[in-house]
């Protein structure tokens, strides 16, 4: 998935609901209940009405009208009966996994009220691609609470489309994330880190500590992919891998940084990154930045936030980071 999430893609869905969606929508709205979207997690982790009544303290009766009713509000089957208990449906499965996302997202708004009631001041509710988690976060927060000690901050990580989806619905104050391609009028990017492709190797490869190497000397080397449809993605397909035509590559993919710095310990390895997520591949010692330059560029990270509705501290929040005058940051707002 793009980690540069176009807001005109969100836009278009919302758009293109169609009118027995809205149905649907209205009658999950009006009738369904929290309690019956625990039961069809349970069910699914149980596969049986016995135990899932049991693991939520429900009787068996109880349970099983529960879901019946659900699937009545629906009109279509939740669950199917095999030989060893239950298991869903496709519907019923499509509904389980956004019963995950509500019941998550219930999980973290507790902890920020049990924080409020312990005495935090105020809650921040801040999602974060992982590249600004490790660059921009990581950095920011312990700043952050030497002034606001008592605001709890709830920091939700994962990709910009979820995570942008949730902040137009209200449920995230902020998200740190690349620039997107679109903002409607009522949304702000504010940037705050440059960022840049650079090339990655473990400290054993052979061409650690030479200055100036061209693409071409990296013939011969074998490449670890980041996943499809990030942009350092699209710049290592543009611009690296035509210029090496015996290039190869591990049959995998991945952003995951303990698989990179594992497959990085292969002989010639070699990887196109992000320079921002360097902070959370040198907690080893083993990876090493080569002196290659790359042409493309990668989108500032930065925050997207409500232009008329911040939060004064959030606002407070990115003041300090432009305060900080860290190398590679984007240049503040102008007064």
């Amino acid at each position: 998935m793009s980690d540069r999430y176009p807001f005109s893609e969100l836009q278009r869905g919302e758009d293109a609901a169609t009118p027995e969606g809205r149905q649907l929508f209205s009658r999950l709205t009006k009738q369904a209940r929290l309690r019956q979207l625990q039961l069809l997690v349970a069910l699914q982790q149980c596969g049986s009405v016995v135990q899932a009544a049991a693991q939520l303290h429900m009787s068996q009766s109880a349970a099983t009208q529960a879901l019946a009713e659900l699937e009545r509000v629906l009109n279509m089957k939740l669950f199917e009966r095999h030989a060893r208990g239950m298991r869903p449906t496709i519907a019923g499965q499509a509904l389980i996994d956004t019963a995950h996302g509500v019941l998550a997202g219930l999980q973290e708004v507790a902890e920020s009220l049990a924080s409020i009631r312990r005495g935090a001041a105020a809650a921040l509710r801040l999602g974060a691609i992982p590249a600004a988690a490790m660059s921009v976060l990581s950095l920011l927060l312990p700043r952050f609470y030497e002034v606001h000690s008592q605001v709890h901050v709830d920091v939700h990580e994962d990709t910009s489309a979820h995570l942008l989806s949730q902040l137009v619905g209200s449920g995230l104050d902020a998200v740190f994330c690349r620039q997107p391609e679109a903002l409607p009028a009522t949304f702000v990017f504010e940037p705050l880190l440059l960022d840049a492709a650079v090339v990655i190797a473990d400290a054993g490869h052979a061409l650690v500590g030479r200055r100036d190497i061209t693409l071409k000397a990296l013939k011969g080397a074998r490449w670890v992919l980041p996943s499809y449809g990030i942009a350092v993605r699209n710049i290592l397909e543009a611009e690296v891998l035509p210029m090496l035509e015996d290039a190869s590559w591990f049959p995998a993919s991945t952003v995951s940084l303990p698989v990179l710095e594992g497959l990085l310990t292969q002989p010639g390895a070699v990887s196109l990154v992000p320079r921002s997520i360097l902070p959370g591949l040198r907690t080893q010692g083993r990876v090493r930045v080569l002196d290659v330059h790359i042409e493309g560029s990668l989108p500032p990270l930065g925050a997207v936030y409500r232009r008329e509705r911040a939060p004064a501290l959030l606002l407070e929040m990115l003041r300090l980071w432009h305060r900080l005058q860290l190398p590679h940051a984007a240049p503040g707002p102008t007064a």
